[in-house]
């Protein structure tokens, strides 16, 4: 099985929590145990032949996870903010949306520690760094930026939320083109 069939199997864990499970806790919930599955399938699909490696593909694929987690986050308390804006929401589905941006700012800083660690662990295995390798820590390093970036912006700088969530999508495709570029780049 894949790295991203892995991450993508998380993320259907992740929604189908997040669709039956209601609670005000339901966010941490699902993202617990999206991130609990991921790390499951790929213990279970790859044996630990090194430590290192072992801890870079299981905290890029969290960081990975994280970051769709927070992005997916957004976009729905954006759909809400506008849905408030416009009146179409009422009494009965009224939520704090500050809280909600709380727990967003949470998830994306998760998402920062596991990349942060992703970049570390990546470059600390090469000694020979190559052009796939040379690539995959490019983009990766970019995706970082524009997670500090976001991150930053969102908390000292009131950022807007359309901003964020543009930025995060380009964070996230950042991620999946090193992965996608390191692949292509091996096979040639």
């Amino acid at each position: 099985m894949s790295f991203i069939a892995q991450v993508t199997i998380s993320i259907v864990i992740y929604f189908i929590i997040r669709i039956f499970n209601r609670s005000e806790k339901s966010l941490y919930v699902s993202a617990i145990l999206s991130a609990l599955s991921y790390v499951i399938v790929y213990l279970t699909t790859y044996e630990v032949l090194n430590v290192l490696a072992t801890i870079h593909f299981m905290v890029t694929g969290l960081s990975l996870l994280f970051l769709f987690i927070a992005y997916n986050e957004i976009i729905i308390l954006e759909r809400k903010v506008r849905k408030i804006k416009k009146g179409e929401i009422t009494n009965s589905e009224i939520f704090p949306i500050e809280k909600g941006y709380k727990i967003v700012f949470k998830m994306l800083g998760i998402g920062l520690v596991f990349l942060s660690l992703a970049l570390i662990s990546g470059l600390s295995m090469q000694s020979i760094f190559t052009a796939n390798i040379i690539f995959k820590a490019i983009f990766t390093f970019i995706a970082w930026l524009i997670y500090v970036v976001t991150l930053i912006g969102i908390k000292f700088f009131n950022f807007p939320t359309k901003y964020a969530t543009r930025s995060l999508f380009v964070a996230m495709w950042a991620v999946l083109a090193a992965y996608y570029m390191n692949s292509y780049l091996v096979e040639i």
